[in-house]
């Protein structure tokens, strides 16, 4: 029984996974070109960092959207994400970077050469790069995460925005190169994504705040507001109102 529960689960992530257009693209240019060993190897190193996000992913009973496999890497798309608990998130995001010591040990343990030198500068890049606080990087959803257990729900999002646009310009003006175009413009697009995500995200956020479990820490709001984690109260003429009373409130303030 648990064998083919295994399986299963096997063949539903199976059906799971995207490949885009431009990776098999990818495979043809590095074929030619005759460095398909290095491209696949990098790819390899990802790929690992998104399987351990998606380990700890099953771990916490995610519901998983898609993985898509692209040029550069892999991507996980979560649907629920951002309605576990926000420890349960971190650790989803955290997954990731920490592969990278594993994955380092890995390579330690080959034979030493150029290959193993090349092997241990992308880990050690991809480790780095996935740091920054650039949607939809990890570092990013680390910081909005943060951001998110110490202040209000929409304006840690807004916060999450406004720094990742300004960490991607200050990418484009000091690492615009040939070899980074494709990146910076996988990045450009995202930002445009993480601002339409927002109000969307609130939108299903509120409208479900009537089903949510009952939270043992408490916040009280003076104004229009919510803390992700706490059972949220009201204090509105002298009486506490408690979040669900407040939904159609909180939807209102919906706009960017």
């Amino acid at each position: 029984m648990k064998r083919k529960l295994i399986i299963q689960h096997l063949k539903n992530l199976y059906l799971k996974i995207e490949i885009h257009p431009l990776t098999l693209l990818y495979f043809v240019l590095a074929w030619i070109g005759g460095y398909l060993k290095w491209y696949l190897s990098t790819l390899m190193i990802v790929c690992l960092h998104e399987l351990c996000h998606l380990l700890m992913a099953y771990y916490f009973h995610f519901e998983i959207e898609k993985i898509e496999i692209l040029p550069f890497g892999a991507y996980l798309s979560l649907h629920d994400f951002y309605f576990h608990s926000i420890w349960q998130e971190i650790c989803v995001v955290l997954a990731g970077p920490c592969s990278h010591f594993l994955i380092y040990m890995m390579i330690l343990s080959m034979h030493q050469s150029i290959y193993q030198e090349y092997l241990l500068t992308m880990n050690m890049f991809i480790f780095g790069f996935n740091l920054l606080p650039i949607y939809p990087l990890d570092g990013n959803r680390f910081l909005g995460l943060l951001l998110q257990s110490v202040m209000d729900l929409k304006q840690s999002l807004i916060w999450q925005l406004k720094i990742s646009v300004l960490v991607y310009c200050l990418l484009f003006v000091f690492y615009f190169q040939t070899n980074t175009i494709i990146i910076l413009c996988y990045l450009f697009i995202q930002q445009f994504y993480l601002y339409k995500f927002i109000p969307d995200y609130l939108r299903r956020y509120y409208s479900r705040i009537p089903t949510f479990l009952e939270f043992d820490k408490v916040y009280i709001h003076k104004n229009i507001g919510y803390r992700r984690g706490y059972q949220n109260y009201y204090m509105k003429n002298g009486q506490l109102i408690n979040q669900v009373d407040m939904m159609y409130q909180l939807l209102e303030t919906v706009k960017l």
